[in-house]
Protein backbone atom coordinates (compact mmCIF):
# COMPACT_ATOMS: atom_id res chain seq x y z
CA UNK A 1 0.00 0.00 0.00
CA UNK A 2 1.52 3.82 -0.70
CA UNK A 3 2.43 5.44 2.65
CA UNK A 4 -0.06 8.13 3.89
CA UNK A 5 1.54 10.79 5.57
CA UNK A 6 -2.39 11.44 7.04
CA UNK A 7 -1.70 7.95 8.40
CA UNK A 8 0.49 9.21 11.05
CA UNK A 9 -2.12 9.09 13.65
CA UNK A 10 -2.91 5.53 13.18
CA UNK A 11 0.56 4.64 14.19
CA UNK A 12 1.69 3.93 17.99
CA UNK A 13 4.82 6.73 16.96
CA UNK A 14 2.80 9.63 16.78
CA UNK A 15 3.56 12.43 14.86
CA UNK A 16 3.42 15.45 17.16
CA UNK A 17 4.63 17.74 14.17
CA UNK A 18 4.76 18.28 10.67
CA UNK A 19 5.36 21.45 8.31
CA UNK A 20 6.25 22.15 4.80
CA UNK A 21 9.85 23.32 5.11
CA UNK A 22 9.59 27.32 4.49
CA UNK A 23 6.76 27.30 6.91
CA UNK A 24 7.12 28.50 10.86
CA UNK A 25 6.52 25.66 13.25
CA UNK A 26 4.02 25.67 15.44
CA UNK A 27 4.43 25.14 19.01
CA UNK A 28 4.40 21.33 20.25
CA UNK A 29 1.52 20.66 22.67
CA UNK A 30 2.57 21.03 26.46
CA UNK A 31 2.78 18.28 28.82
CA UNK A 32 0.69 18.49 31.57
CA UNK A 33 2.39 20.65 34.74
CA UNK A 34 3.01 17.03 36.39
CA UNK A 35 5.07 15.92 33.78
CA UNK A 36 8.59 16.21 32.69
CA UNK A 37 8.92 17.59 29.41
CA UNK A 38 10.59 15.69 27.25
CA UNK A 39 13.06 17.38 24.64
CA UNK A 40 12.01 16.71 21.13
CA UNK A 41 14.10 15.81 17.94
CA UNK A 42 13.83 17.75 14.44
CA UNK A 43 14.09 15.71 11.72
CA UNK A 44 14.04 16.47 7.66
CA UNK A 45 12.24 14.16 5.57
CA UNK A 46 12.72 13.95 1.80
CA UNK A 47 10.34 12.77 -0.78
CA UNK A 48 10.28 11.57 -4.44
CA UNK A 49 8.09 13.84 -6.77
CA UNK A 50 5.21 10.46 -6.88
CA UNK A 51 4.71 11.37 -2.94
CA UNK A 52 3.97 14.66 -2.92
CA UNK A 53 0.60 16.69 -4.17
CA UNK A 54 0.24 18.36 -7.29
CA UNK A 55 0.88 21.63 -6.31
CA UNK A 56 4.39 20.50 -4.98
CA UNK A 57 6.39 19.05 -7.48
CA UNK A 58 7.21 22.08 -9.40
CA UNK A 59 9.89 23.15 -6.05
CA UNK A 60 12.48 21.17 -4.81
CA UNK A 61 11.87 23.04 -1.90
CA UNK A 62 8.22 21.73 -1.50
CA UNK A 63 9.83 18.11 -1.42
CA UNK A 64 11.14 18.24 2.12
CA UNK A 65 9.44 18.52 5.22
CA UNK A 66 10.27 19.17 8.94
CA UNK A 67 9.13 16.57 11.79
CA UNK A 68 9.69 17.00 15.32
CA UNK A 69 8.92 14.02 17.89
CA UNK A 70 9.67 13.41 21.14
CA UNK A 71 13.65 12.34 21.39
CA UNK A 72 12.74 8.70 23.01
CA UNK A 73 11.06 8.05 19.51
CA UNK A 74 13.13 9.59 17.05
CA UNK A 75 15.16 6.69 16.14
CA UNK A 76 12.14 4.13 15.78
CA UNK A 77 10.00 6.77 14.05
CA UNK A 78 13.23 7.29 11.42
CA UNK A 79 13.23 3.38 10.93
CA UNK A 80 9.13 3.09 10.10
CA UNK A 81 9.51 6.18 7.85
CA UNK A 82 12.57 4.49 5.72
CA UNK A 83 10.46 1.30 5.56
CA UNK A 84 8.78 3.44 2.97
CA UNK A 85 10.02 3.80 -0.97
CA UNK A 86 8.76 7.26 -1.45
CA UNK A 87 11.06 8.51 1.52
CA UNK A 88 14.42 9.42 0.04
CA UNK A 89 15.68 10.42 3.45
CA UNK A 90 15.62 11.07 6.94
CA UNK A 91 18.01 13.08 9.03
CA UNK A 92 18.74 15.07 11.70
CA UNK A 93 17.84 18.88 11.29
CA UNK A 94 21.18 19.77 12.77
CA UNK A 95 21.67 22.67 15.49
CA UNK A 96 23.79 25.08 13.43
CA UNK A 97 25.86 28.65 14.74
CA UNK A 98 27.91 30.86 13.97
CA UNK A 99 32.13 29.37 14.32
CA UNK A 100 32.94 29.99 18.02
CA UNK A 101 35.48 32.73 17.93
CA UNK A 102 38.93 32.30 19.60
CA UNK A 103 38.52 35.64 21.00
CA UNK A 104 36.16 38.34 21.00
CA UNK A 105 35.82 41.44 18.63
CA UNK A 106 38.41 43.99 19.14
CA UNK A 107 36.57 48.06 18.89
CA UNK A 108 39.94 50.20 17.61
CA UNK A 109 39.19 53.49 16.60
CA UNK A 110 41.41 53.72 13.13
CA UNK A 111 45.30 55.57 13.98
CA UNK A 112 46.67 58.60 12.29
CA UNK A 113 48.81 57.04 9.28
CA UNK A 114 46.97 57.90 6.75
CA UNK A 115 46.32 55.26 3.85
CA UNK A 116 46.76 57.77 0.43
CA UNK A 117 50.53 57.26 1.23
CA UNK A 118 49.43 54.18 -0.66
CA UNK A 119 49.23 54.85 -4.37
CA UNK A 120 44.80 54.81 -5.15
CA UNK A 121 44.46 53.42 -1.95
CA UNK A 122 40.42 54.03 -0.73
CA UNK A 123 40.08 56.61 1.55
CA UNK A 124 38.03 54.79 3.76
CA UNK A 125 39.47 55.32 7.61
CA UNK A 126 40.32 51.92 8.96
CA UNK A 127 42.22 50.77 5.28
CA UNK A 128 45.46 51.11 6.68
CA UNK A 129 44.88 48.18 9.08
CA UNK A 130 42.73 45.78 6.50
CA UNK A 131 45.94 43.41 6.29
CA UNK A 132 44.18 41.25 3.36
CA UNK A 133 44.91 43.99 1.15
CA UNK A 134 47.87 44.71 1.46
CA UNK A 135 51.01 42.63 -0.83
CA UNK A 136 52.47 39.52 1.06
CA UNK A 137 56.32 40.20 1.80
CA UNK A 138 58.50 37.98 3.62
CA UNK A 139 57.09 38.71 6.94
CA UNK A 140 53.64 38.48 5.79
CA UNK A 141 52.96 36.08 3.72
CA UNK A 142 49.04 35.26 4.77
CA UNK A 143 47.55 38.65 3.19
CA UNK A 144 46.10 38.21 -0.62
CA UNK A 145 46.71 42.00 -2.37
CA UNK A 146 43.72 42.74 -2.69
CA UNK A 147 44.33 46.80 -3.77
CA UNK A 148 46.24 45.51 -6.84
CA UNK A 149 43.50 43.38 -8.02
CA UNK A 150 41.01 45.90 -7.43
CA UNK A 151 43.04 48.28 -9.29
CA UNK A 152 43.61 46.06 -12.36
CA UNK A 153 39.91 44.46 -12.83
CA UNK A 154 37.39 46.40 -14.91
CA UNK A 155 33.94 47.41 -12.41
CA UNK A 156 31.66 45.82 -15.71
CA UNK A 157 29.09 45.57 -13.35
CA UNK A 158 27.79 45.41 -9.59
CA UNK A 159 28.29 41.30 -8.47
CA UNK A 160 25.24 40.32 -6.91
CA UNK A 161 26.14 38.60 -2.93
CA UNK A 162 24.38 36.99 -0.22
CA UNK A 163 25.56 36.30 3.10
CA UNK A 164 23.62 33.17 5.33
CA UNK A 165 23.59 34.34 8.86
CA UNK A 166 22.43 36.37 11.79
CA UNK A 167 22.93 39.22 13.65
CA UNK A 168 22.36 41.73 10.73
CA UNK A 169 22.26 45.45 11.47
CA UNK A 170 21.81 48.63 9.99
CA UNK A 171 25.26 50.51 9.79
CA UNK A 172 25.82 53.72 7.52
CA UNK A 173 28.82 51.87 6.09
CA UNK A 174 26.72 48.89 4.79
CA UNK A 175 23.55 48.94 2.72
CA UNK A 176 21.55 45.81 1.92
CA UNK A 177 19.64 45.58 -1.47
CA UNK A 178 17.32 43.21 0.91
CA UNK A 179 16.31 40.72 3.27
CA UNK A 180 14.46 38.19 4.92
CA UNK A 181 14.52 36.17 7.90
CA UNK A 182 14.20 32.14 7.22
CA UNK A 183 14.86 31.47 11.56
CA UNK A 184 11.82 28.88 12.22
CA UNK A 185 13.06 30.07 15.72
CA UNK A 186 11.36 33.65 15.42
CA UNK A 187 10.29 33.94 11.11
CA UNK A 188 9.68 34.01 9.07
CA UNK A 189 9.27 37.61 8.01
CA UNK A 190 10.56 40.77 5.86
CA UNK A 191 12.08 42.25 8.66
CA UNK A 192 15.89 40.42 8.95
CA UNK A 193 17.87 43.47 11.25
CA UNK A 194 18.59 41.65 14.34
CA UNK A 195 17.07 45.08 16.27
CA UNK A 196 13.47 45.05 14.56
CA UNK A 197 13.37 41.02 15.96
CA UNK A 198 15.43 40.44 18.91
CA UNK A 199 16.38 44.19 20.86
CA UNK A 200 18.41 42.15 23.35
CA UNK A 201 20.33 40.15 21.14
CA UNK A 202 23.97 41.57 20.19
CA UNK A 203 24.91 39.64 17.78
CA UNK A 204 26.62 41.34 15.04
CA UNK A 205 28.32 38.55 13.67
CA UNK A 206 26.38 38.93 9.82
CA UNK A 207 27.29 42.93 9.76
CA UNK A 208 30.58 42.06 10.34
CA UNK A 209 30.94 39.40 7.33
CA UNK A 210 29.12 41.47 5.16
CA UNK A 211 31.17 44.29 5.81
CA UNK A 212 34.40 42.46 4.88
CA UNK A 213 33.11 41.88 1.41
CA UNK A 214 30.93 44.78 0.41
CA UNK A 215 31.25 47.58 2.80
CA UNK A 216 30.45 51.03 0.51
CA UNK A 217 34.18 52.01 -0.24
CA UNK A 218 35.55 55.76 -0.56
CA UNK A 219 33.26 57.22 1.69
CA UNK A 220 35.27 58.19 4.01
CA UNK A 221 34.26 56.20 6.24
CA UNK A 222 34.44 52.96 7.91
CA UNK A 223 36.13 50.05 6.13
CA UNK A 224 36.77 49.36 2.10
CA UNK A 225 34.40 46.48 1.06
CA UNK A 226 36.50 44.19 -1.32
CA UNK A 227 33.96 44.41 -4.30
CA UNK A 228 31.16 46.87 -5.05
CA UNK A 229 27.67 44.60 -4.78
CA UNK A 230 24.22 44.02 -4.12
CA UNK A 231 23.89 42.95 -0.72
CA UNK A 232 21.06 40.91 0.29
CA UNK A 233 20.68 38.84 3.63
CA UNK A 234 19.37 35.82 4.48
CA UNK A 235 19.11 35.89 8.33
CA UNK A 236 18.80 31.79 9.21
CA UNK A 237 19.65 31.74 12.29
CA UNK A 238 18.32 33.28 15.50
CA UNK A 239 21.48 35.46 17.31
CA UNK A 240 23.57 32.89 16.58
CA UNK A 241 21.72 29.73 16.46
CA UNK A 242 19.50 27.82 14.25
CA UNK A 243 18.50 24.39 11.96
CA UNK A 244 20.66 23.44 9.04
CA UNK A 245 17.47 23.02 6.79
CA UNK A 246 16.80 27.00 7.53
CA UNK A 247 20.12 27.52 6.10
CA UNK A 248 19.08 25.27 2.94
CA UNK A 249 16.14 27.62 2.78
CA UNK A 250 17.90 30.23 2.59
CA UNK A 251 20.76 28.96 -0.41
CA UNK A 252 17.63 27.91 -2.27
CA UNK A 253 15.57 31.34 -1.86
CA UNK A 254 19.47 33.34 -3.12
CA UNK A 255 19.63 31.18 -6.08
CA UNK A 256 16.32 32.22 -6.90
CA UNK A 257 13.84 29.48 -6.05
CA UNK A 258 10.46 30.62 -5.24
CA UNK A 259 10.28 29.64 -1.04
CA UNK A 260 7.65 29.91 0.85
CA UNK A 261 5.79 33.64 1.56
CA UNK A 262 9.70 35.49 0.75
CA UNK A 263 9.73 37.52 -2.13
CA UNK A 264 11.55 35.79 -5.08
CA UNK A 265 14.52 37.31 -6.09
CA UNK A 266 14.68 38.45 -9.49
CA UNK A 267 17.70 36.66 -10.70
CA UNK A 268 19.86 34.37 -8.45
CA UNK A 269 22.61 35.97 -7.22
CA UNK A 270 26.70 35.13 -8.15
CA UNK A 271 28.04 33.94 -4.38
CA UNK A 272 26.87 32.73 -1.23
CA UNK A 273 29.28 33.51 2.32
CA UNK A 274 28.50 30.86 4.67
CA UNK A 275 30.10 31.70 7.91
CA UNK A 276 28.60 29.17 10.03
CA UNK A 277 27.82 25.28 10.38
CA UNK A 278 27.47 22.22 12.11
CA UNK A 279 29.41 19.07 13.22
CA UNK A 280 28.65 16.57 11.14
CA UNK A 281 30.25 13.28 9.67
CA UNK A 282 28.40 14.24 6.30
CA UNK A 283 26.58 16.46 4.47
CA UNK A 284 23.08 16.08 4.90
CA UNK A 285 21.49 15.25 1.46
CA UNK A 286 18.79 17.81 1.96
CA UNK A 287 21.21 20.71 2.28
CA UNK A 288 23.41 19.02 -0.35
CA UNK A 289 20.46 19.26 -2.22
CA UNK A 290 20.18 22.82 -1.73
CA UNK A 291 24.07 23.52 -2.98
CA UNK A 292 23.19 21.85 -6.24
CA UNK A 293 20.62 23.59 -7.07
CA UNK A 294 22.26 26.97 -6.60
CA UNK A 295 25.38 25.61 -8.33
CA UNK A 296 23.12 24.76 -11.25
CA UNK A 297 22.24 28.68 -11.34
CA UNK A 298 25.73 29.42 -11.74
CA UNK A 299 25.80 30.47 -8.01
CA UNK A 300 29.38 30.18 -6.20
CA UNK A 301 28.87 28.92 -2.55
CA UNK A 302 32.00 29.95 0.17
CA UNK A 303 31.69 27.99 3.21
CA UNK A 304 34.33 28.85 6.55
CA UNK A 305 35.96 25.65 7.91
CA UNK A 306 34.72 26.04 11.21
CA UNK A 307 36.81 26.61 14.33
CA UNK A 308 36.91 23.47 16.57
CA UNK A 309 40.45 22.55 15.49
CA UNK A 310 39.06 19.30 13.93
CA UNK A 311 39.33 17.85 10.25
CA UNK A 312 36.70 18.71 8.12
CA UNK A 313 35.29 16.68 6.75
CA UNK A 314 33.15 16.43 9.86
CA UNK A 315 31.77 20.06 9.59
CA UNK A 316 29.10 20.96 7.54
CA UNK A 317 28.75 22.77 5.09
CA UNK A 318 31.98 22.81 4.56
CA UNK A 319 32.19 19.13 3.84
CA UNK A 320 29.66 19.25 1.23
CA UNK A 321 30.45 18.87 -2.33
CA UNK A 322 30.57 22.26 -5.33
CA UNK A 323 31.72 24.59 -2.17
CA UNK A 324 34.97 26.12 -1.62
CA UNK A 325 36.08 25.89 1.93
CA UNK A 326 37.96 28.23 3.43
CA UNK A 327 40.54 27.71 6.31
CA UNK A 328 42.00 30.71 8.43
CA UNK A 329 45.65 31.93 8.48
CA UNK A 330 47.52 34.84 10.40
CA UNK A 331 49.50 37.10 8.22
CA UNK A 332 52.05 35.32 8.72
CA UNK A 333 50.98 32.37 6.69
CA UNK A 334 50.86 30.33 9.67
CA UNK A 335 47.31 28.20 10.04
CA UNK A 336 45.18 29.98 13.04
CA UNK A 337 45.26 27.51 16.26
CA UNK A 338 41.43 27.23 15.91
CA UNK A 339 41.02 26.45 12.23
CA UNK A 340 39.29 23.14 11.48
CA UNK A 341 42.22 21.41 8.89
CA UNK A 342 42.52 18.67 6.44
CA UNK A 343 41.97 17.70 2.77
CA UNK A 344 39.16 19.43 2.22
CA UNK A 345 40.36 22.76 2.98
CA UNK A 346 40.10 24.17 -0.38
CA UNK A 347 42.22 27.52 0.34
CA UNK A 348 43.57 29.54 2.96
CA UNK A 349 42.98 33.45 4.40
CA UNK A 350 43.16 35.74 6.47
CA UNK A 351 41.03 34.96 9.81
CA UNK A 352 43.18 36.60 12.32
CA UNK A 353 42.82 40.63 12.82
CA UNK A 354 40.64 40.95 10.10
CA UNK A 355 39.06 44.89 9.97
CA UNK A 356 35.66 45.27 9.37
CA UNK A 357 32.61 46.64 11.36
CA UNK A 358 30.34 45.53 14.39
CA UNK A 359 26.78 46.43 14.67
CA UNK A 360 26.99 49.58 15.63
CA UNK A 361 29.47 50.45 12.40
CA UNK A 362 32.13 50.85 14.33
CA UNK A 363 35.50 49.45 12.73
CA UNK A 364 36.73 46.52 15.05
CA UNK A 365 38.60 43.24 14.42
CA UNK A 366 37.56 40.13 14.87
CA UNK A 367 38.84 36.50 14.52
CA UNK A 368 38.19 33.07 12.66
CA UNK A 369 37.58 31.10 9.49
CA UNK A 370 33.83 33.05 9.64
CA UNK A 371 36.13 36.20 8.42
CA UNK A 372 38.36 34.56 6.16
CA UNK A 373 35.59 33.34 4.27
CA UNK A 374 34.33 36.93 3.10
CA UNK A 375 37.73 37.68 1.85
CA UNK A 376 37.62 34.34 -0.91
CA UNK A 377 33.48 35.49 -1.61
CA UNK A 378 34.65 39.36 -2.37
CA UNK A 379 38.07 38.27 -4.04
CA UNK A 380 35.69 36.17 -6.51
CA UNK A 381 33.42 38.83 -6.53
CA UNK A 382 36.36 40.80 -8.22
CA UNK A 383 36.77 37.88 -10.67
CA UNK A 384 33.01 37.48 -11.45
CA UNK A 385 32.72 41.38 -11.94
CA UNK A 386 34.76 40.93 -14.98
CA UNK A 387 33.79 37.36 -16.33
CA UNK A 388 30.05 36.95 -15.16
CA UNK A 389 29.60 34.04 -17.71
CA UNK A 390 32.34 31.87 -15.61
CA UNK A 391 30.38 28.94 -13.63
CA UNK A 392 30.87 28.17 -9.70
CA UNK A 393 33.13 25.60 -10.53
CA UNK A 394 35.53 27.05 -12.89
CA UNK A 395 35.61 30.23 -10.69
CA UNK A 396 36.59 27.61 -8.03
CA UNK A 397 39.48 26.29 -10.46
CA UNK A 398 41.08 29.40 -11.24
CA UNK A 399 41.29 30.47 -7.49
CA UNK A 400 42.56 27.23 -6.63
CA UNK A 401 45.02 27.98 -9.49
CA UNK A 402 46.06 31.35 -8.28
CA UNK A 403 47.03 30.47 -4.27
CA UNK A 404 50.55 30.74 -2.93
CA UNK A 405 52.57 28.34 -0.68
CA UNK A 406 55.11 30.60 1.34
CA UNK A 407 57.62 28.42 2.79
CA UNK A 408 56.19 28.68 6.55
CA UNK A 409 52.96 27.37 5.19
CA UNK A 410 51.85 23.93 6.50
CA UNK A 411 51.03 22.19 3.45
CA UNK A 412 50.11 19.19 5.48
CA UNK A 413 47.30 21.34 7.48
CA UNK A 414 45.54 22.72 4.70
CA UNK A 415 45.69 21.26 1.04
CA UNK A 416 44.75 24.58 0.13
CA UNK A 417 46.92 27.38 -0.28
CA UNK A 418 46.50 31.10 0.70
CA UNK A 419 44.68 32.99 -1.58
CA UNK A 420 46.05 35.54 -3.92
CA UNK A 421 43.84 38.28 -5.63
CA UNK A 422 46.04 40.25 -7.58
CA UNK A 423 47.45 36.82 -9.04
CA UNK A 424 44.10 35.40 -10.00
CA UNK A 425 43.67 38.40 -11.61
CA UNK A 426 47.37 38.89 -13.42
CA UNK A 427 46.56 35.24 -14.67
CA UNK A 428 42.86 35.50 -16.10
CA UNK A 429 43.73 38.72 -17.77
CA UNK A 430 46.67 37.19 -19.58
CA UNK A 431 44.65 34.06 -20.27
CA UNK A 432 42.00 36.87 -22.21
CA UNK A 433 45.08 38.56 -24.25
CA UNK A 434 46.68 35.02 -25.31
CA UNK A 435 42.90 34.16 -26.68
CA UNK A 436 41.77 37.06 -28.11
CA UNK A 437 40.74 36.66 -31.49
CA UNK A 438 41.33 38.82 -34.65
CA UNK A 439 37.93 40.36 -35.77
CA UNK A 440 37.45 42.16 -38.48
CA UNK A 441 35.36 43.37 -41.69
CA UNK A 442 35.60 39.89 -44.38
CA UNK A 443 36.66 42.46 -46.54
CA UNK A 444 38.96 44.20 -45.09
CA UNK A 445 41.78 41.66 -46.20
CA UNK A 446 44.79 41.88 -48.01
CA UNK A 447 43.73 38.75 -50.22
CA UNK A 448 40.29 40.29 -51.32
CA UNK A 449 41.32 43.22 -52.85
CA UNK A 450 38.71 43.03 -56.01
CA UNK A 451 35.93 43.74 -53.64
CA UNK A 452 34.07 46.03 -55.92
CA UNK A 453 33.94 42.33 -58.05
CA UNK A 454 32.21 41.27 -54.51
CA UNK A 455 29.79 43.93 -54.21
CA UNK A 456 29.00 44.07 -58.15
CA UNK A 457 27.86 39.83 -57.92
CA UNK A 458 26.13 40.36 -54.60
CA UNK A 459 22.49 40.72 -54.58
CA UNK A 460 22.93 43.01 -51.61
CA UNK A 461 26.37 45.13 -51.74
CA UNK A 462 25.62 46.57 -48.75
CA UNK A 463 25.32 43.71 -46.78
CA UNK A 464 28.97 42.73 -47.43
CA UNK A 465 29.81 45.72 -45.43
CA UNK A 466 28.27 42.86 -41.97
CA UNK A 467 29.88 40.66 -42.90
CA UNK A 468 33.34 40.52 -40.59
CA UNK A 469 35.51 37.25 -39.82
CA UNK A 470 36.79 36.24 -36.84
CA UNK A 471 40.24 34.04 -36.61
CA UNK A 472 40.69 32.25 -33.21
CA UNK A 473 43.71 29.98 -32.53
CA UNK A 474 42.92 26.83 -32.94
CA UNK A 475 45.08 25.05 -30.10
CA UNK A 476 42.64 26.89 -27.58
CA UNK A 477 39.66 23.42 -28.50
CA UNK A 478 41.58 21.22 -26.25
CA UNK A 479 38.71 19.49 -25.47
CA UNK A 480 36.32 17.56 -27.64
CA UNK A 481 33.13 18.83 -26.74
CA UNK A 482 35.16 22.54 -27.06
CA UNK A 483 33.63 25.07 -29.54
CA UNK A 484 34.47 28.70 -30.90
CA UNK A 485 31.31 30.83 -29.95
CA UNK A 486 30.14 34.21 -30.61
CA UNK A 487 27.54 36.11 -28.89
CA UNK A 488 25.34 39.48 -29.55
CA UNK A 489 24.04 41.49 -26.66
CA UNK A 490 21.72 43.90 -27.41
CA UNK A 491 22.24 47.38 -25.79
CA UNK A 492 21.24 46.97 -22.16
CA UNK A 493 20.99 43.62 -22.56
CA UNK A 494 22.73 41.55 -19.67
CA UNK A 495 25.54 39.25 -20.90
CA UNK A 496 23.56 35.91 -19.24
CA UNK A 497 20.87 37.07 -22.02
CA UNK A 498 23.57 37.41 -24.86
CA UNK A 499 22.50 35.30 -28.09
CA UNK A 500 24.74 32.72 -29.26
CA UNK A 501 24.81 33.24 -33.13
CA UNK A 502 27.98 30.99 -33.78
CA UNK A 503 29.25 27.67 -32.43
CA UNK A 504 32.14 26.13 -34.67
CA UNK A 505 35.33 24.00 -34.48
CA UNK A 506 36.66 25.93 -37.22
CA UNK A 507 39.50 28.52 -36.29
CA UNK A 508 38.53 31.18 -38.98
CA UNK A 509 34.86 32.01 -39.79
CA UNK A 510 32.32 34.45 -40.86
CA UNK A 511 29.73 36.36 -38.64
CA UNK A 512 26.98 37.57 -40.53
CA UNK A 513 24.96 41.47 -40.35
CA UNK A 514 27.34 42.38 -37.85
CA UNK A 515 25.30 45.49 -36.25
CA UNK A 516 27.66 48.43 -34.72
CA UNK A 517 24.88 49.23 -32.28
CA UNK A 518 25.44 45.47 -30.31
CA UNK A 519 28.22 44.17 -28.79
CA UNK A 520 29.42 40.88 -29.61
CA UNK A 521 31.66 38.34 -27.37
CA UNK A 522 33.85 35.37 -28.01
CA UNK A 523 34.47 32.50 -25.78
CA UNK A 524 35.55 28.86 -25.44
CA UNK A 525 32.43 26.94 -24.29
CA UNK A 526 29.93 23.79 -25.53
CA UNK A 527 28.33 23.83 -29.03
CA UNK A 528 24.79 25.08 -26.72
CA UNK A 529 26.91 27.96 -25.28
CA UNK A 530 27.75 26.75 -21.81
CA UNK A 531 30.72 26.30 -19.53
CA UNK A 532 32.22 29.25 -21.50
CA UNK A 533 36.09 28.94 -20.44
CA UNK A 534 36.21 32.95 -20.33
CA UNK A 535 33.10 33.87 -18.66
CA UNK A 536 31.75 35.64 -21.48
CA UNK A 537 34.31 38.39 -21.23
CA UNK A 538 36.00 38.51 -24.82
CA UNK A 539 34.58 42.10 -26.00
CA UNK A 540 34.85 42.02 -29.92
CA UNK A 541 35.86 45.54 -31.48
CA UNK A 542 33.74 46.69 -34.44
CA UNK A 543 35.27 49.15 -36.67
CA UNK A 544 32.33 51.43 -36.81
CA UNK A 545 33.98 53.95 -38.78
CA UNK A 546 35.42 51.68 -41.12
CA UNK A 547 32.91 49.04 -41.60
CA UNK A 548 32.93 48.97 -45.49
CA UNK A 549 36.74 50.29 -45.69
CA UNK A 550 39.56 48.19 -47.51
CA UNK A 551 42.69 47.52 -46.84
CA UNK A 552 42.92 47.75 -51.03
CA UNK A 553 42.07 51.38 -50.79
CA UNK A 554 45.02 51.81 -49.30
Amino acid sequence: MLFNRHSFALVALSLTFVAIADEAPRKLPQNSPAEPKEESVSLVVRYGTDQVSAQSVESPRQRVEVVSIPESDAEAYAAFLKQNPGVLSVEPNYPVSNPRMPSPPITIAPGVTSAQSITNAPNDPAFIDQYAWQPPTQQYPGVHDILEAAKKSPQKRKVRIGVTDSGFHQVSDLVFTGGYNFSTIDGPGLDFYTPQIDPSCTDSHGTAVAGIIAATTNNFEGVAGIVDAELYAARVMSCGTGLLNDLATGIYWLSGQPTGSAPTMSSPVDIINVSMGAPAPSCPSYLQDAIDYATSKGVLIVAAAGNESLDVNNYTPANCDKVITVGSVGRNGTTSNVSNYGDGIDVAALGELVRTLNGDGEESYWFGTSFAAPNVAGVAGILKQQAPGLSSEQTVVRIKESVRYPEIFDTGTFRGGILDANNLVTRFQAELEEAHPEFKPALAAQERCHRTAYQNTSPDPSDLAKVYELTADGTLLHAADAFFTVFEREKGQSIADAQLIAATRESTFLIEQVDSDNSYVFDVCQQNGSACKYGKSLVLGIERSGMSASACDK
